[in-house]
Order: C-alpha cells, then sequence, then structure tokens
C-alpha cells in the first residue's frame, strides 16, 4: 500500500488575529470617518462626508463578508481539508474547480463543482507578508493544483457489484 504524503498547511497561523484586526482597522476607520462629518460645518461638507462614508461602508462590507469566508485551508494527495471553529470539512481534491488568487494581498479563492456547507466558494490566505515571500507560497498553491489536476484524471473505479441508480 503507498504511503500517503504529509499533509501540508496552506494558511497562515496568524488567521484568527488578522480577521480580528482587519474588521477592528475598519470599524475604527468608519467610526472615526462619522465623527469627521459630525464635526464638518455647512450642509455642503456634510453630504459630501455622508457620500465618502457611504462608499467606505459599502466596500467594507464586501471586506467584512470576505473575511467572513476567510478558513485555515491543509491538504494532501485525496483532499483539502477546512478547518473551522464549529466543524473541521473534508473536501475531495475531485470536487474543486479552480484556485485563484482574488486580492493583491494574497487571499486565494477556492471554486467548488458542488456546493459544500460553506457554500460554492471560500478563501485561504498563505501569508500576511504574501508580496514578499510569493514564491515559496504560490509554490505551494502550485502543488495543490497540480494535485487537483491528479485528482481530477484519476478514474473512480467502481465494485462490479455496485448498484447504479
Amino acid at each position: 500500500m503507498p504511503e500517503k504524503k504529509r499533509i501540508k498547511n496552506l494558511s497562515t497561523r496568524w488567521l484568527k488575529p488578522f480577521k480580528v484586526l482587519a474588521i477592528g482597522i475598519y470599524v475604527t476607520f468608519c467610526l472615526m470617518l462619522l465623527w469627521m462629518v459630525l464635526q464638518e460645518p455647512g450642509l455642503k461638507n456634510i453630504i459630501f462626508s455622508l457620500l465618502q462614508f457611504g462608499i467606505y461602508f459599502y466596500g467594507g462590507y464586501f471586506l467584512i463578508r470576505m473575511s467572513a469566508k476567510l478558513y485555515h485551508v491543509e491538504f494532501d494527495d485525496e483532499f483539502l481539508y477546512v478547518l473551522s471553529r464549529k466543524q473541521d470539512l473534508i473536501i475531495p481534491l475531485e470536487n474543486i474547480r479552480s484556485v485563484e488568487i482574488s486580492t493583491l494581498g494574497g487571499t486565494y479563492k477556492v471554486n467548488l463543482f458542488n456546493p459544500e456547507q460553506l457554500g460554492a466558494e471560500f478563501y485561504f490566505k498563505p501569508s500576511l507578508l504574501y508580496p514578499l515571500n510569493y514564491k515559496i507560497k504560490d509554490a505551494t498553491v502550485n502543488l495543490l493544483r497540480r494535485n487537483i489536476d491528479l485528482a481530477k484524471r484519476k478514474q473512480t473505479k467502481l465494485p462490479a457489484n455496485a448498484l447504479m441508480s
């Protein structure tokens, strides 16, 4: 029986502090912007500041939504392991449609063929210092992509007495 390869970690260990800090900085920034709106005299300045606050609030909504779908991810030759506080998921590599980078900060998006409990897509962040150590992290993500391609090429053999429905 061939020996299974070791599980490789894809996510940074500082993921939880990163999520808390990113949301904390965003909330602080919005409160500071709102305080500046209330300090400005005149209707023209208030309307402009409220419009600016609305744009930042809308952009922050997507930041919070993406950080809510940011998970700790590991993989081996057959499965992708998504570790969360409530429940860990094991996703077969055949179910993964693509792994692509979605932000300049190094957040990767995993698209699935069949939606799991996480939905049709989820995100992982290999490193907080991504632009500085991209060669190492991209090599690990490319290994995952290679394993996905190999898993898709492998034919699942059904037993001769399996019931087809």
